[in-house]
């Protein structure tokens, strides 16, 4: 726990550093665009130069008549910070409390998830019926984090991201992507759709299926819908909820969290 606690004082030195770097370079005009909530990810780009905190709290559950799987993110921390016009750097990681509970015994581990590294770049902007085009890459480090939790390998993922706007008030993104989780060499795929509405210039909604698939296991697919609501110009706060479609286990998940444009 001493040693959970030295990493998370170093993640809030660095929030600061960076919030000192970068406070004189905000702009009043700044697009403020955000990845939260939901499994999508927008094909927005943050403005360049400029830093972004999304963080989150999310609980999740797993449960049958002998098994309950409680899963907690209390830090769930995505750090943003664009480097030319359409080109973002990323850095990622999650701090994780699992509870295992079965007829007999209850198992628990905590601590950070790996770091993961990563960049997205804008290729197209729409023109009529042509998407937004984006291109996402994440790279899981497998140094840094609890043991338990590090992968054997570097763990790369590719995900291609697609939006339209049907109009001033309704959205739709679209995502597809594969991934590795550092243990085994087959990859994984992901997929995502959500429909969006702005109800106001503040307050939006949304609607999203997604799911994973993989040739040696069971496909999984999601149903979630959540909402977000500006403070102000630069302070977001949402939340979500998610249920499984295909599984005879019983599951949700909650999420809720801010975006801060620093």
């Amino acid at each position: 726990m001493k040693r959970d606690l030295i990493k998370l004082s170093i993640i809030t030195f660095l929030l600061l550093f960076l919030h000192n770097t970068v406070k004189s370079q905000i702009d009043s005009s700044i697009n403020f665009v955000t990845d939260r909530p939901g499994m999508a990810t927008s094909t927005d780009i943050i403005t360049s130069r400029c830093f972004q905190v999304e963080d989150g709290f999310q609980f999740e559950k797993i449960y049958n008549e002998n098994l309950s799987n409680k899963n907690f993110l209390f830090s769930s921390l995505l750090l943003r910070y664009g480097i030319v016009k359409n080109v973002e750097l990323r850095l990622q990681t999650d701090y994780v409390y699992n509870i295992v509970t079965d007829n007999i015994n209850t198992f628990s581990i905590y601590g950070f998830n790996p770091i993961t590294i990563g960049t997205k770049i804008q290729i197209f902007e729409q023109k009529k019926f042509i998407p937004d085009v984006s291109f996402l890459f994440n790279l899981v480090i497998p140094f840094w984090g609890k043991k338990e939790f590090i992968p054997n390998n570097f763990a790369p993922s590719f995900t291609l991201l697609m939006s339209n706007d049907i109009s001033e008030k309704l959205n739709l993104c679209y995502n597809y992507g594969i991934f590795w989780d550092g243990t085994s060499s087959v990859p994984n795929h992901f997929y995502a759709i959500c429909f969006g509405i702005n109800f106001s210039k503040k307050w939006n909604a949304f609607i999203e299926g997604y799911g994973f698939t993989n040739p040696q296991t069971n496909s999984l697919f999601y149903i979630d819908v959540g909402s977000s609501y500006l403070i102000n110009k630069r302070f977001q706060i949402d939340f979500s909820v998610s249920r499984r479609l295909n599984s005879s286990l019983n599951y949700y998940c909650l999420n809720t969290g801010i975006a801060w444009q620093i």
